[in-house]
């Protein structure tokens, strides 16, 4: 399996990008203030089953954060639809993780007809999460916390009560996480709720306390052609908490598409 690192640029921000796999393609896009190395278990495996894997990591972690300009996550969504045509994807499934599938889905709405398959992992936005759950998230982005602390904040909101924090111990851009924030907090939600037209998969950690299950229902229900996937002893985490069941619904639902 071929595996290519490389930079792209988009309105003067620098993209790292992981290219893995050849067939057809899939765009993959991770949490707030996180890399796309989160996926690498994951895009390995896919790429390994006869798709072509491009996995997304915004500036501030390979390259230098600088001053992006995004003023709502049409701003985003643009940006890696230029990534995209840099890298003569013209049809593609597109999948997001926690913020990544608001930009999933904003995505698929700008161009809908070039998107095959939306899939969103741990799918919030509408139902918003408790005062608490959310203080304790935010935390989570200072790095004046103790490694300790970050560690029990990471467990609390993040996991399920039987999982390992495991690698997620750090990995967070906190100045990252703000401006994409402030991008969410700036945009219309109803403007890209149902993410285009594409066929879509929803993979729903049951024991999610950030992104409510109820969320993923209200999607599906309106929604058509969107299927529910319901994880248990799954946080909004997700990855790495049930890799072998993800990979498994993954490969079903995908192995069913009319891919390019």
């Amino acid at each position: 399996m071929n595996e290519t690192t490389l930079t792209v640029t988009s309105n003067d921000n620098v993209y790292s990008i992981v290219d893995r796999g050849n067939g057809p393609s899939m765009i993959l896009y991770p949490s707030l203030g996180r890399a796309g190395s989160d996926f690498d278990d994951l895009a390995r495996s896919l790429s390994e089953n006869g798709y072509r894997t491009v996995a997304v990591t915004p500036p501030g972690f390979e390259t230098p954060l600088g001053n992006p300009r995004w003023e709502t996550l049409f701003d985003i969504g643009g940006e890696l639809w230029d990534i995209a045509d840099q890298l003569g994807i013209e049809n593609t499934v597109v999948l997001g993780h926690a913020f990544g599938n608001r930009v999933a889905r904003t995505f698929s709405t700008i161009r809908p007809s070039s998107v095959s398959a939306l899939i969103l992992l741990a799918c919030g936005g509408e139902i918003h999460a408790s005062n608490q759950v959310t203080e304790v998230f935010m935390r989570i982005f200072d790095s004046s916390r103790s490694d300790s602390e970050r560690e029990n904040d990471v467990k609390e909101v993040f996991f399920a009560p039987a999982n390992e924090v495991e690698e997620w111990r750090d990995g967070w851009n906190g100045e990252l996480a703000m401006l994409q924030v402030g991008a969410v907090r700036a945009t219309d939600h109803a403007a890209f709720y149902l993410g285009g037209t594409a066929p879509g998969l929803v993979l729903q950690g049951l024991d999610d306390v950030i992104a409510s299950p109820q969320n993923s229902k209200n999607l599906v229900a309106k929604r058509p052609n969107t299927k529910l996937i319901d994880l248990e002893n799954c946080g909004h985490a997700m990855l790495p908490e049930q890799p072998v069941r993800m990979k498994e619904e993954l490969l079903a639902f995908l192995s069913v598409q009319k891919l390019k």
